[in-house]
């Protein structure tokens, strides 16, 4: 019989307490909030490192087409017209910003007048360049 007392003793005594558990979820919330906003800044940090990387790729194809048909392409999708050469383009595509709008391009360029000029805004109205 003691035995019995002790172990319904036992299974009341197993488990959590509704302040421990309130606790836990306070600290967890207290914790989330010092992380979350020092993660939020990397994101558009993060995208606009994609933009540049995409320009820079986007730069050497188009290179690449003007090595192969001695002039700049008139427009990027130029990069993937098979009757000059190409596609250009790896994955047979032009990437877009990583805001999900097209680059601008132009060749000659009012920056790179002997070049082209490649470019791209944020929507916070960062521009990302390849004459800078």
């Amino acid at each position: 019989m003691n035995k019995e007392k002790q172990s319904k003793h036992m299974s009341r005594r197993s488990g959590f307490t509704m302040i421990e558990i309130i606790l836990v979820v306070v600290i967890i919330g207290i914790l989330a909030g010092i992380a979350v906003p020092r993660m939020g800044g990397k994101t558009e940090k993060a995208k606009l490192s994609q933009a540049s990387a995409n320009i820079t790729a986007l730069g050497m194809a188009i290179q690449e087409y003007e090595i192969v048909n001695g002039d700049y392409p008139s427009s990027l999708e130029g990069l993937l017209d098979e009757s000059k050469g190409g596609p250009f383009m790896e994955k047979k595509s032009i990437p877009t910003d990583p805001w999900g709008a097209p680059f601008t391009f132009a060749a000659p360029g009012s920056h790179n007048s002997h070049t082209f000029d490649l470019s791209c805004t944020s929507p916070k109205g960062t521009l990302v360049n390849n004459w800078e």
